[in-house]
């Protein structure tokens, strides 16, 4: 059987105040294109250049993470560094030739508008995000961003830290925050954290898998958002 959300994204919306918000996928697919085997072989090219075999694993992904997270343990933390700031110049790079997610920028308009804090949550670099926030005029409608600490891909998403900064930022724990996001990781973190979630599934193939990790609305289409955040209540 096809497993269906428990609620509609109008009374999780309904029910939750604050919108932490995915940054690849839900506002821009940055890495799409093929922009992320082109990252991922530069940073390989580093590793190279310092004289670093690198596996055939490793040699193999095309995910930028994948080599970050192989180089910190290497436990060579100048070349980690070094890594790193090769894979934050692709990402910004892919930033700014990145193109909208059809609806997002309404939903982060709808929220500013509504008097929602949108606080961007995202394994991609505080650069990378903030260089495409700016090139679209939106950075003035979010509230912060929290990107990946650099050199440490073991605080990435899933684990619970980027949220825990994100609630911080926000202060207030009257308001309930709901998450965003496209991935099953994105749902997962929520839970760990105690919020709900609304998952994006760029493809009606997606939409199982982010229910079975525990979503608990989705939508195909970010547009729905700002459409439901219009309709309900303001600040």
């Amino acid at each position: 059987m096809t497993p269906v959300p428990s609620e509609s994204l109008e009374s999780v919306l309904d029910r939750t105040w604050p919108v932490l918000m995915d940054f690849d996928g839900p506002v821009c697919p940055i890495f799409s294109g093929g922009r992320n085997a082109v990252v991922a072989e530069r940073m390989r090219e580093t590793l190279r250049s310092a004289g670093v075999e690198v596996p055939d694993d490793v040699a193999a992904t095309s995910d930028p993470i994948d080599v970050l997270r192989f180089t910190a343990g290497l436990r060579r933390g100048e070349l980690t560094h070094h890594v790193e700031d090769t894979f934050v110049a692709g990402e910004t790079g892919a930033a700014r030739e990145g193109t909208p997610t059809p609806g997002a920028h309404d939903a982060i308009r709808a929220c500013d508008q509504a008097g929602r804090p949108v606080v961007v949550v995202s394994n991609n670099s505080v650069q990378a995000i903030r260089t495409y926030l700016e090139l679209h005029h939106l950075n003035d409608l979010i509230h912060a961003v929290i990107g990946r600490v650099p050199a440490r891909p073991d605080l990435l998403k899933p684990h619970p830290e980027p949220v825990r900064r994100a609630l911080r930022v926000l202060g207030d724990g009257r308001q309930s925050p709901v998450l965003v996001g496209d991935s099953t990781t994105d749902m997962e973190v929520a839970q760990v954290a105690g919020l709900a979630s609304i998952g994006y599934a760029k493809a009606p193939e997606r939409v199982p898998g982010l229910v079975r990790a525990g979503a608990d609305a989705v939508t195909e289409d970010m547009a729905e958002i700002a459409r439901v955040v219009r309709a309900g209540r303001s600040a």
